[in-house]
């Protein structure tokens, strides 16, 4: 039989999508949401468990063999203009989640690059230096799980974006990448200005989730970076216009911004040696 999943932030970006994908693959996938906006499976739970009375109960029910953590109030911006909240929904809450969680069962939680403050190409060994509230409090969430349990996967994650067409599916989600907005702008005939100086790591929230698949059969724990080839925010834009045949020759100018760091790089080595996947 295949393992019983918990998704945590079902509702939000990646947990919505990999919700779908696993459910697809005949797992028995339960979510956590807050504030969902449309429910699209009963097996996805809208509870603030921050405020809820039988937060043990609802683990104990769902009983979950692998459990992926991706539940917070999503986006740097967000984070920066609101750092109360912030704490409360990403610290605070992984906190609960941890306390009525077994330390046998493995744990995901995806982690940003933007605890490496101004750094290029640096490593799982670099010293960390957040560069924002949104990079503290993920890195306060990670070191929780680390004391919570060794059986962790901890992936530092670039920009991660699709190919345009979300929309939140919950209050608690962000708004989506940048690429993703402006791939949907241009599709409704609107200008877009990227930058073409702002030289990034990207990952496409479809790569991610063959991987997390994968870890569902691993015990390779540990911390990992991800990484694709550099490139601009404009290149990135292109490239997928012209895979997608989109026209957006008139509408997508490329920029200079004024920007730190302009270059965003992350050694993706020990991920790619241990899991023999490279991000496009």
């Amino acid at each position: 039989m295949k393992k019983k999943i918990l998704i945590t932030g079902a509702a939000g970006f990646i947990g919505g999508k990999l919700f779908e994908f696993l459910k697809k693959k005949g797992f028995d996938v339960y979510g956590i949401d807050f504030n969902v906006i449309n429910k699209v499976d009963s097996k996805i739970l809208d509870v603030d468990l921050l405020n809820y009375n039988n937060k043990e109960k609802i683990f104990n029910d769902i009983n979950p063999e692998f459990i992926f953590h991706f539940a917070g109030f999503s986006g740097p911006a967000r984070n920066e203009k609101e750092p109360e909240l912030a704490k409360k929904y990403n610290v605070d809450l992984t906190k609960v989640i941890l306390k009525n969680l077994d330390s046998n069962i493995p744990i995901f939680f995806p982690q940003t690059d933007k605890i490496f403050d101004g750094l290029d190409f640096p490593n799982e060994n670099t010293k960390i230096s957040p560069s924002n509230i949104h990079a503290e409090v993920k890195f306060k969430c990670e070191q929780l799980i680390k004391q919570h349990t060794n059986k962790h996967f901890i992936f530092r994650l670039p920009v991660v974006h699709s190919e345009g067409g979300y929309t939140p599916n919950s209050k608690m989600a962000g708004v989506g990448s940048y690429i993703d907005q402006a791939i949907d702008n241009i599709k409704s005939n609107k200008k877009v200005n990227a930058f073409n100086n702002v030289k990034r790591c990207f990952v496409k929230v479809e790569e991610l989730i063959l991987i997390y698949e994968i870890l569902l059969k691993s015990e390779n724990y540990g911390t990992y970076n991800l990484a694709s080839p550099m490139t601009s925010y404009y290149d990135r834009l292109v490239e997928i216009c012209k895979k997608n045949k989109i026209k957006f020759q008139g509408l997508l100018f490329p920029i200079q911004g004024d920007a730190s760091p302009l270059e965003k790089r992350i050694d993706g080595t020990k991920f790619e040696k241990v899991f023999n996947f490279k991000m496009s």
